[in-house]
This record gives structure tokens, C-alpha cells and sequence, in this order.
């Protein structure tokens, strides 16, 4: 069976010149796509070098021994498919469009949009450190990383998961990249998982805090080291965004009422205006700051929180009871800001992109 299957990849690939571009791919049908796995014709097209190693998990994140353990060979086929505009309606869109690996996994706009160019309602999330997540999207829609990648790449990028793998299914490259799938059924489902477990392999730390509780004392400065006292005291930041991941995998309501967005409330009625609450590593690299971007900078969003959220006239009584109003000193508020900066790495050069099949 998973040979006649196969077969069916192999025809895919071979209505097309074996080198061209796949600029017509389009033509071929999406049943190709959705019945192609593995098979000895199509991994003798292309050999792929093997896989470089899963990424360690840096320093400061939690152990990932009671996850899932990610493959080699799916991230290195996800890594591709997340840089590839071709999988997108125009062919000008990918997944690091949005979620760029410059700005933190996330990107500087206030709100994202579309392949097709319709804003959205949200600004674009981090996805850094999704390996320990349980719930998927700002009100948490989705129970599995699979579950909102295959609907993203519909609504985002302007075409289901076997609509856009038909577009490449004819490169010889992929062709054996999902061949060496693990578990493959179908060329569409080894490309969510593909996507999935690069995505899970998004880390976020190393950062100069991190260094700093691991002995390095000169890595932050004073203020970063009374910020911190300041984030699980004082301040009480702590209470929501937890060390080590600085988020708590759930929904809170802080006061956003600008637009016209129920957040959790279109999951659980009982959870109006409640959003999730985003990761602080990163963060100083991808601002504006909430789920619709109304934070121009992170000086802003620590602001809105010390005032307790009721900067867009919020009722007091929708508000999350955690965030009561707190009053900092301007040497307190520089140092508390000075910490959350002391989670995100310093901007480097560009990072690497990887150079796509032809």
C-alpha cells in the first residue's frame, strides 16, 4: 500500500521537467498530494545529506526530557517549508513573513495580515519555545501545534496544507524530503509535521539573564539584578509571566476593549476579553506589545500594567484581579524594565536563511 502510494508522488514529480521551476505546479491535483508517502522510487531521485542534529535547548529553558523528542529529518524538511513563499497564493508569503526569526519569531507590525493582504484582527505572536505549550493561538483556539499550523496556512497563507504542498510536490528535493519522513501517510501530513517540529525547535534563551543566575555576574548590570527582585516582589509580574518560560499558559483579561475582540470569551464565554499570556523572552525585539499591537514599546506595555489595564477605559470589574495597580519609583520602573530587557538576546546579524529547492 504505501508503495502504490508512493507511485503516486513519483508520477507527481515526473509531469514536470526533473530540474524546472515549479512555476506551474499549480496545474497538478491536490489528490497527488494528499496520497503521496514513501517510497524506494522517490528516494532514489535526490540524496539529501543527513540531517544536522535537533537543536539543543538553550540555557535558562526548562529540561524537554518528558516531551516528545523532535526529528532530525522533520525539522530540516519544516525548516524549508517555513521559509518557502511558494507554498502561499501568491508566491510571495511564508511563514517567516510573519514570524521572522530576526524580531524575536514574531514581526514589528501592529497587526498581521494575510497573503491576500486582509489585516487581521491580532498582531502576529511569538511562537519562541512553543515545545512546552498547551494550548495554540492568542485565545487559545487549538489544542495541538498541528491543529493551528494546518488551519494558518489555510487562512494565512491563502491555501490548505495539500493545496500548497502540490506547489512544490514536482522539486526533486522535497520529493525525498518527505520521503525520510518518519511515520509519513501523506505529502501534506508530513508537511504539518514538518512545520510542527521546526516550530517546536524555535528556542528562546541564552540570554544575558540567563547567563547572569548561571554565575556570569558581569552579564546584566545592577539594574537588571534589582528589576528582577522587583518582577517576582514588588511589581508582581511573576504572578502571570513565570520563570523560566515568563508566561503561564493562560488566559487573562487586562483590559483591552479598544477593539472589538472576545479573545478566550470565543472559547469560553466566561473568559471575555481574556487573552493569553505571551512569553516575555524575546520580547524587546518585537515591539508593539499585545494581541492588538497597542503598546508601541515595551516601556508602554510595562505602563499599562503598573497602571493595572485601564488605559483604553476598561470597567475595573472585567479586568483580572492579578493586575491591581502598582506604583514603582522612576529608579524602580528603570530597573524592572531594565530586567525584561536582560531576557531577550542583544541584535545580532541577520539570521541565516536556508537556501530553498529549485
Amino acid at each position: 500500500m504505501k508503495r502504490a502510494l508512493g507511485l503516486a508522488l513519483v508520477a507527481a514529480c515526473s509531469s514536470t521537467p526533473p530540474h524546472g521551476r515549479d512555476d506551474h505546479a499549480g496545474s497538478a491535483t491536490s489528490s497527488a498530494s494528499s496520497d503521496a508517502a514513501i517510497a524506494p522510487d522517490a528516494r532514489a531521485r535526490v540524496t539529501l545529506a543527513p540531517a544536522p542534529p535537533a537543536p539543543a535547548v538553550p540555557l535558562g529553558l526548562p529540561s524537554a526530557d518528558a516531551t516528545a523528542p523532535l526529528s532530525p529529518e522533520a525539522i530540516a524538511f519544516g525548516e524549508l517549508l517555513f521559509f518557502d513563499p511558494r507554498l502561499s497564493a501568491s508566491g510571495h508569503t511564508s511563514c517567516a513573513t510573519c514570524h521572522d526569526p530576526d524580531h524575536g519569531w514574531a514581526d514589528l507590525r501592529p497587526r498581521a495580515a494575510t497573503d491576500a493582504g486582509q489585516p487581521n484582527l491580532r498582531r502576529t505572536p511569538a511562537i519562541a519555545n512553543l515545545r512546552w505549550a498547551r494550548s495554540f493561538a492568542w485565545d487559545g483556539r487549538y489544542d495541538t501545534l498541528e491543529a493551528l499550523l494546518d488551519a494558518h496556512v489555510k487562512g494565512q497563507l491563502g491555501l490548505t496544507a495539500p493545496e500548497a504542498i502540490v506547489k512544490i510536490v514536482n522539486l526533486e528535493t522535497y520529493v525525498a524530503h518527505v520521503a525520510r519522513q518518519p511515520d509519513a501517510v501523506s505529502a501534506d501530513q508530513a508537511a504539518i509535521a514538518a512545520l510542527a517540529a521546526y516550530v517546536r525547535s524555535r528556542y528562546q534563551g541564552a540570554a544575558p539573564w540567563d547567563r547572569y543566575e548561571r554565575g556570569a555576574k558581569t552579564a546584566v548590570g545592577p539594574d537588571a539584578v534589582r528589576g528582577y527582585a522587583l518582577f517576582t516582589g514588588k511589581a508582581q509580574c511573576s504572578v502571570c509571566h513565570v520563570p523560566p518560560l515568563y508566561r503561564d499558559g493562560r488566559f487573562h483579561a487586562i483590559g483591552l476593549v479598544a477593539q472589538a475582540d472576545l479573545g478566550r470569551g470565543k472559547v469560553d464565554p466566561a473568559a471575555r476579553g481574556a487573552f493569553e499570556t505571551p512569553t516575555l523572552r524575546g520580547a524587546a525585539l518585537h515591539a508593539p506589545y499585545f494581541h492588538d499591537g497597542s503598546a508601541a514599546t515595551l516601556d508602554d506595555a510595562v505602563d499599562w500594567h503598573l497602571r493595572g489595564g485601564t488605559g483604553q477605559g476598561a470597567d475595573r470589574s472585567i479586568i483580572d484581579p492579578a493586575l491591581a495597580p502598582i506604583t514603582l519609583g522612576a529608579d524602580e520602573r528603570a530597573a524592572l524594565i531594565a530586567f525584561v530587557r536582560a531576557l531577550s538576546p542583544s541584535p545580532g546579524a541577520p539570521a541565516p536563511r536556508p537556501e530553498l529547492p529549485q
